[in-house]
């Protein structure tokens, strides 16, 4: 007969010839678990208990079958109770059997059915060259325009499937349709539109017609298969080293040709004033000599009062006169004491204050000389 201490203690039989060594705390924690799981099994009928003897008892069937019911259970209804997250839907497949999309919240299904979430908030794709940007180092887009000039091109697509179409999308494409059908799509249809015209005129003035031609190549081609663009930004188009260079030189060389095409206007003009001048001056001799008639002109839709000199034949003196010469030295006079810039004034004249000018008479083709100063002179003192 054995003593309490010898019996089996959870199917395990201690040999008493064994020898016994100092117990350790981890050894301890082990034998205790695998006591309790040899326990919990054998409660479940998973394992056969031992008798006290170390032999191996009956197996519990009832025990046995209603584990095994509990655990189709859990299955059953772990499978079946779905959360879906918002901003997303829910693609139920059951055996291989996509189901119609589920909504964002608490859903039911048959029991053995996965729930696949895909995203419907708007997603981007980014092409560029920049580090950290794009997902790559440098996935712009190289394109060739229709002169035969090379570019790299950054650009932006911003989209978001279709929650009702959800299944037939994942169905075609997968859950990763973005790198399935919207990457490839989008940098063909970059291509495409920029071959159409030449690389400046494409990264400058077709800019906008670039961004609606790209635009409009990729709804035709991803709309139908459930995913909807909601824009395409253009961002910057890059030009070859060597064709900016020719650019800048074109550009610098077109202002230069501008800017002298706009000083040949301004001394056209210059003369045209001078022009203007010397022949208003000639039209006053010619009026002073010879007289002239007062009529009206029409100048830029106004009325202009003005005087046009009788011609030199009818005059006897088309020159000018010592009157008019002591009219115009007087108003000079004027000016010169009025100036602020003078303090003392020398003036030579005569007593009937004409300029000591030696005036021949036109007709008998003298020429003007100069008297030097004689004695009368004044002296004006500026205020």
């Amino acid at each position: 007969m054995t003593t309490r201490t010898d019996r089996p203690i959870g199917g395990v039989v201690r040999d008493p010839r064994e020898t016994r060594t100092n117990p350790s705390f981890t050894g301890f924690i082990f034998r205790k678990i695998g006591a309790a799981l040899t326990a919990i099994f054998v409660t479940m009928g998973i394992m056969r208990p031992r008798n006290p003897d170390g032999t191996l008892g009956p197996r519990s069937w009832k025990r046995l079958g209603a584990t095994i019911a509990i655990l189709i259970g859990v299955v059953f209804v772990w499978t079946s109770v779905h959360i879906v997250k918002p901003g997303t839907v829910g693609v139920p497949v059951t055996l291989g059997h996509a189901g119609a999309p589920l909504s964002p919240g608490f859903h039911i299904t048959l029991p053995l059915t996965t729930v696949y979430t895909m995203n419907v908030r708007t997603q981007n794709y980014t092409m560029s060259s920049l580090k950290n940007e794009g997902g790559k180092s440098d996935d712009s887009v190289a394109i060739l325009g229709a002169d035969g000039g090379t570019a790299q091109v950054n650009a932006t697509v911003l989209y978001r499937l279709d929650r009702k179409q959800a299944t037939d999308v994942y169905r075609n494409l997968g859950t990763s349709y973005s790198t399935a059908i919207v990457r490839p799509t989008a940098r063909e249809c970059v291509r495409t539109s920029f071959t159409r015209y030449p690389v400046v005129q494409a990264s400058t003035t077709a800019w906008a017609q670039l961004q609606t031609q790209v635009a409009q190549c990729m709804k035709g081609r991803i709309e139908p298969q459930g995913i909807s663009l909601q824009e395409f930004q253009l961002r910057e188009v890059t030009l070859d080293p060597k064709l900016q260079s020719a650019v800048t030189n074109k550009i610098s060389s077109q202002q230069n040709a501008e800017q002298q095409q706009f000083e040949l206007l301004t001394a056209q003009q210059g003369a045209d004033i001078t022009r203007i001048q010397a022949l208003a001056t000639a039209d006053s001799q010619q009026i002073l000599a010879c007289g002239g008639k007062a009529t009206t002109e029409r100048r830029a839709g106004k009325a202009v009062d003005t005087v046009i000199p009788n011609s030199v034949a009818s005059c006897s003196q088309a020159q000018l006169t010592p009157a008019y010469l002591q009219f115009t030295y007087i108003q000079a006079l004027k000016q010169l004491v009025n100036s602020p810039n003078n303090s003392t004034i020398i003036l030579p004249f005569d007593k009937n204050l004409t300029p000591l000018l030696n005036v021949g008479n036109g007709s008998s083709g003298t020429t003007p000389t100069v008297t030097p100063p004689a004695a009368n002179t004044a002296t004006a003192n500026s205020p």
